[in-house]
């Protein structure tokens, strides 16, 4: 069966609960986001597209190298009705499960558009695997892009120039200084070049979208909690840094953090789990100082 429908591509803002948070928002596009998608209608095992010669199907299998007990997603790729690529999503454990695959382009140093297959693992707070189908010559690949929280939707035109970026959040900040629906994350910025995936997050030309971004989790966040939530400031302070603001978020931070009532957490400096750590790499630190450790180590400031 066949379904084709114009995807009006989300950012799923990822505050689930409000317990912390004022009340659940959506984010909007940050892009154009309307593309050739395909998905299963309900009851249906095969779904597909078409843009010019390219066309690109996903069918429900059941096949013991993938998943015994449950049916898999698989995309397959053809170009004039030639196989150029077979690529397995995951299983997510529900007996409709969800997947699509969406026509766009990514790279444009190639002549041809890419396929952008992501299929849902199923699970508490987790994921969306994103696979792009790319060419790559004379031959297509399979360019694994991550695991990324939520059901999907993370395609966008970020910078009006005609190519999708996959813009998730920055799953490593969920869990991390607090509960998930705690939690804030910058947005990452993903491109396809030449058969790899590449972080673009920084690069100029993303500035508004993630400023866009930032205003999100701004008008979200409960003000009376604002300066008292570590896991909504981590995520907001590295958006921050992204938009060039990063000192005046630091200034901020350290005027209306409570130190007096910090009592420190233990953290251990080579980022293993503490349980793991050698003794002589434990430490005991504030919020802002594990907050400035973690965004070290993962690369937001230097």
């Amino acid at each position: 069966m066949r379904v084709v429908k114009p995807a009006h591509v989300r950012l799923s803002i990822f505050f689930l609960v409000v317990s912390v948070f004022a009340a659940a928002a959506i984010a909007q596009p940050l892009g154009d986001g309307n593309y050739p998608t395909t998905e299963f209608a309900e009851g249906a095992n095969s779904a597909s597209v078409s843009v010019g010669p390219l066309a690109a199907e996903i069918t429900l299998v059941r096949r013991p190298d993938l998943d015994p007990d449950f049916d898999t997603p698989v995309l397959t790729v053809r170009i004039d009705g030639r196989l150029a690529l077979e690529v397995p999503g995951v299983a997510s454990g529900f007996d409709f499960p969800a997947s699509e695959a969406v026509i766009v382009e990514v790279d444009p140093g190639n002549d041809a558009l890419e396929v952008v297959f992501s299929s849902y693992t199923g699970g508490a707070h987790c994921c969306t695997q994103v696979i792009v189908a790319a060419s790559l010559g004379d031959r297509w690949v399979a360019v694994p892009i991550g695991e990324f929280d939520g059901d999907g939707g993370v395609l966008s035109d970020l910078d009006g120039d005609g190519n999708a970026e996959i813009a998730p959040f920055d799953n490593r900040f969920l869990y991390e200084f607090d509960c998930y629906a705690c939690s804030a994350a910058p947005l990452v910025v993903i491109a396809v070049r030449d058969g790899k995936a590449i972080d673009v997050s920084g690069q100029p030309r993303f500035v508004a979208a993630h400023r866009e971004w930032l205003g999100q989790l701004e008008q979200s966040v409960d003000p009376s909690r604002r300066w008292s939530s570590p896991g909504y400031l981590a995520g907001w302070v590295a958006a921050k840094i992204r938009v060039g603001e990063g000192a005046e978020a630091w200034a901020a931070l350290r005027s209306n953090w409570d130190l007096a009532s910090d009592t420190g957490e233990e953290v251990c400096l080579t980022g293993e789990d503490i349980e793991e750590c050698p003794r002589r790499q434990r430490v005991v630190l504030t919020f802002p100082e594990r907050l400035e450790l973690f965004l070290k180590r993962t690369g937001y400031i230097q």
